[in-house]
């Protein structure tokens, strides 16, 4: 045991990160291991980032730098974080803008090799950070496998790998990202500027449009390397759709730089057959989730007429299988 007997131990749980850890004896074949930086932004999850918290340190990895940016939560957050706060290298609790502020401020503090946040109704998979050590070079970016899980569904299983994070099929939204998987060196973050603070869903994939096409080495790991969380609060199921602007002005003002005149293409195509479209329909089920079946299948058309780009996309089917017809049941 290196550091488990050392934490405060939480009744009533069993296994990964409340009674197990990873065996330090895996890292002792290194001398000196690249120092990883970890921020977790968080607010109003008492509930869950005890485990964020547990999974982090109980990696016994012996070069880490863990910092927490909570918000000011009004839950019993901080009393959980004062608990680990002798194995935690920085913390506050302050009022911030949002989640990119959050992990501005943490990247502010970090002063590590590699670098990525975890968000705190997340938690690391066993042996992550070894993982992710073992594959890093200097100036690359270790993209790995990422678990999305249920709480109250453990039939439920998704492993997304990250694939094909090139600049082009990054723009053009055909690579896959899942940003808890995907870990950067430190120096490149810095490099690539901050998050933007004025996009509250879509400023992870704001940022790494630039990231990608500035740097492009990319090392790919099939080990899952964190456990991402769907609940009801879980900001990627509630507020998706509603911040789809963000994402679309961005792509149109991109058409206008000089950097990505190279990209004019992927952004043209991304722009007509995925997020206008994305955005046509979801307008369309705010305005006709509590109609009939049969007015809601005459407006879904209707909208193809108004929008006829829209038939040469997958997702107007899609759409019409899963809210139109599924409405029928």
């Amino acid at each position: 045991m290196l550091l488990l007997n050392k934490l405060p131990t939480v009744e009533g749980k069993k296994g990964w990160p409340w009674t197990e850890e990873v065996n330090g004896d895996v890292y002792v074949f290194k001398k000196q291991w690249p120092k990883i930086s970890i921020v977790t932004p968080s607010y109003n999850q008492g509930k869950f980032i005890e485990e964020t918290i547990r999974s982090v340190l109980l990696q016994n990895y012996p070069n880490l730098e863990y910092i927490i940016i909570d918000g000011g939560s009004k839950d019993d957050t901080v009393e959980i974080i004062k608990k680990y706060a002798p194995w935690i290298t920085f913390w506050v609790s302050e009022k911030d803008t949002g989640q990119a502020n959050a992990i501005n401020k943490g990247i502010a503090k970090c002063t590590g090799d590699i670098f990525n946040w975890i968000n705190s109704d997340d938690y690391l998979a066993p042996d992550a950070l070894y993982n992710i050590a073992s594959a890093f070079k200097k100036g690359t970016t270790v993209a790995g496998q990422v678990f999305n899980f249920y709480d109250n569904d453990p039939s439920f299983k998704d492993i997304i790998k990250n694939k094909d994070l090139t600049a082009s099929s990054f723009i053009s939204l055909k690579s896959t990202f899942h940003q808890p998987g995907v870990w950067c060196d430190l120096n490149d973050i810095k490099a690539a500027g901050k998050f933007p603070e004025n996009s509250s869903y879509y400023f992870d994939r704001i940022f790494f449009t630039s990231y990608f096409v500035r740097f492009k080495k990319v090392l790919y790991t099939d080990n899952v390397l964190v456990h991402f969380r769907y609940h009801e609060e879980s900001k990627t199921l509630v507020i998706r759709d509603s911040k789809a602007d963000e994402l679309i002005e961005y792509y149109v003002t991109l058409l206008e730089k000089p950097r990505f005149k190279p990209f004019t293409k992927e952004l043209r195509s991304a722009l007509k057959y995925q997020l206008l479209p994305e955005k046509h329909i979801s307008d369309w089920e705010c305005k006709n989730a509590n109609k009939s079946f049969g007015a809601r299948l005459s407006s879904y058309f209707g909208l193809a007429i108004t929008k006829p780009g829209l038939l040469q996309t997958r997702h107007f089917f899609t759409k019409f299988k899963r809210s139109v017809l599924h409405s029928l049941n």
